[in-house]
């Protein structure tokens, strides 16, 4: 169920100037549980000072103040008690909503007459999040990436396994211990180790090889400190891993039924409260974009749109892919949580299905 907490929806009643017609759209880093007030405050006040910025060279100053008034006042009703890790705000003239995202990325700014949250999302830069494991010979260590540091989470030793079994037992415990951190596979998982035959047993046991990723380190000054440098390798081609987790995720999705592709069956999906992760590719992505801008697609687009709003307040994520990653599965597909159950729309571009199913 979608709660006031998660979308909330407000209809402006008095007289409107020019600047309060503007339509603005903001993506804003906001995670209250893990980030201080003082520091979100600090982020709240760079978003009105960019906003009065894009302003200035269209209106009167004290258009632009009621503007930035009222956006203030949208920032002091923020649920603080969220552990979402960033918040969307669409203001048009008939409507204000705000919606708690479950990722976090750099700000977005959309000053436009019709956009809709897919615009904001498909436009904010995503930082980087993935598991690092790193084994060891008489042990692992498991560390995660997000706001861009690095943390340690889980560090295991061969010392609870027993002696006839150590090798095979300290496998199987890090592997279950990466398969809860990791639960939807919703993160790359790289791996490193100095000893190449751990580092393969490791791979043959873990049940989502196809989001694990090995990586090798060949200088002796880079194993001096392993973690630093692999982070390092990993963000210099962070686009190329990102490519590599959806394919991964789409064979795994496949090899468990838990995969809907195509408009149809994914908007089908969408309605019915599936959770997971959505993914939209680029080419898709702007077509969406030119049936919104299109009077006689509008209101289906819009449709789709809506239930893609839902999805994302749920705690839901979605990844906007390179064009064509997805042709097969014709631009879009949903890859389903595990915990989600299941119970479309006619484009004339790149990617066709026959009718909206609602």
């Amino acid at each position: 169920m979608i709660t006031l907490s998660e979308i909330k929806i407000s209809y402006p009643q008095k007289s409107e100037t020019a600047a309060e017609k503007q339509s603005i759209g903001l993506v804003i880093p906001f995670q209250p549980s893990m980030v201080d007030k003082k520091t979100i405050k600090s982020i709240l006040n760079y978003t009105l000072e960019e906003v009065q910025c894009r302003l200035e060279n269209k209106y009167q100053p004290e258009d632009i103040r009621h503007v930035i008034d009222n956006l203030k006042k949208i920032f002091n009703r923020l649920n603080y008690n969220s552990h979402r890790k960033s918040v969307a705000i669409i203001v048009k003239p008939d409507e204000e909503k705000i919606i708690y995202l479950n990722y976090s990325g750099n700000p977005v700014f959309y000053l436009d007459d019709r956009f809709s949250l897919l615009d904001l999302v498909g436009n904010s830069d995503r930082e980087p999040e993935f598991e690092l494991l790193w084994i060891k010979n008489n042990g692992a260590e498991l560390h995660e990436y997000f706001n861009n540091s690095l943390h340690k989470v889980f560090s295991q030793t061969s010392a609870l396994c027993d002696e006839d079994t150590n090798n095979e037992c300290l496998m199987q415990r890090i592997s279950a211990i990466v398969k809860l951190v990791n639960r939807n596979n919703d993160k790359p998982v790289f791996l490193y180790s100095e000893d190449d035959q751990q580092a393969n047993k490791f791979f043959e046991i873990f049940p989502y090889r196809n989001i694990l990723f090995k990586l090798n380190l060949f200088e002796k000054q880079e194993r001096d400190k392993p973690t630093d440098v692999l982070v390092q390798k990993i963000l210099s081609r962070w686009p190329h891993w990102q490519s590599m987790l959806v394919r991964g995720q789409i064979t795994l999705a496949k090899k468990n039924q838990t995969i809907f592709s195509h408009l149809n069956s994914v908007t089908k999906a969408l309605k019915y409260y599936n959770n997971g992760i959505l993914l939209i590719d680029e080419f898709m992505k702007q077509e969406i974009h030119q049936n919104l801008e299109d009077e006689n697609s509008f209101d289906a687009t819009k449709k789709l749109t809506d239930e893609i709003e839902k999805f994302l307040a749920r705690g839901n994520r979605i990844e906007i892919t390179e064009g064509g990653l997805l042709e097969t599965l014709g631009g879009i597909a949903l890859i389903k949580n595990n915990d989600t159950v299941y119970a479309s729309v006619g484009f004339s571009g790149r990617y066709k299905e026959e009718g909206f199913l609602f």
